[in-house]
């Protein structure tokens, strides 16, 4: 999905900010150095940075992996060298370096992956966690997932402007839910036209997201041998109740 519109990535996601203090608090609580995986362009990644953290980003798409780099080459020297860059699959991560202190799994990233995959990812994260570290999984509520009209029509998201071509990006969605599966699948359709009118250029990208409610999250979460820290149901750090708007989950690894 990403490979088709990395283009769009940052037009889509200017207005979230939210979660970046909300890191940036628990960065300063746990310490680096800090995984995040799925980093994308380096939304939350490059904030992390410029704090003085060391990151490590790891993403599976050359196309965002090369905007999050071209990020970098324009950033000030003592960022940069607190950066690194891989490629990867978070469900068979294998680096060279097992003790941060934290890793991200930011904005619904989780959402892509499966229970298997997601068990997968999150053994994969314990691996390289140092023995006090933790890791937050930043999701959305999967309460509000579950009640996804299920009619499939087409709903107008964003209108956006390409900085690079001028042309108007209209964003439309749709979606339909499987409750037996707890699945959301996703249809977005990107239609770019000149500023002066002429041929629509439409860019289609399809995701599945994969929720679990917090009691099968925590069973995941356990049989991966973390142990759950917090729960919270926004970035100021509220109880998760049923009406939040997101799902915030803090775990560390199990001692034993």
């Amino acid at each position: 999905m990403y490979q088709q519109v990395a283009r769009y990535y940052d037009l889509l996601h200017a207005g979230l900010t939210e979660d970046i203090g909300f890191l940036l608090t628990l960065a300063g609580r746990v310490g680096g150095p800090v995984l995040e995986l799925g980093c994308g362009t380096g939304r939350v990644l490059l904030p992390l940075a410029r704090a003085g953290f060391a990151v490590t980003g790891v993403d599976n798409s050359p196309a965002m992996l090369a905007l999050a780099e071209e990020k970098l080459r324009l950033a000030p020297a003592g960022v940069r060298e607190r950066v690194q860059l891989l490629s990867g699959d978070m469900t068979n991560l294998a680096l060279p370096q097992t003790a941060f202190q934290l890793a991200i799994v930011a904005y619904n990233t989780l959402l892509h992956l499966d229970p298997a995959g997601k068990l997968a990812a999150l053994r994969a994260i314990r691996r390289h966690l140092a023995p006090a570290g933790q890791v937050v999984l930043d999701l959305a509520n999967p309460l509000a997932l579950a009640q996804t009209p299920n009619d499939r029509m087409l709903t107008l998201e964003q209108v956006l402007t390409d900085r690079e071509t001028g042309d108007t990006v209209t964003v439309l969605a749709s979606n339909w839910v499987d409750t037996e599966a707890q699945v959301v699948q996703i249809t977005w359709l990107y239609d770019a036209t000149p500023p002066a009118g002429g041929v629509l250029r439409r860019t289609v990208a399809q995701a599945a997201y994969h929720y679990l409610y917090p009691h099968q999250l925590e069973l995941i979460l356990h049989d991966a041998h973390f142990s759950l820290v917090a729960m919270y149901g926004s970035y100021d750090q509220t109880p998760y109740t049923e009406e939040s708007d997101r799902l915030l989950v803090v775990a560390a690894p199990n001692r034993a």
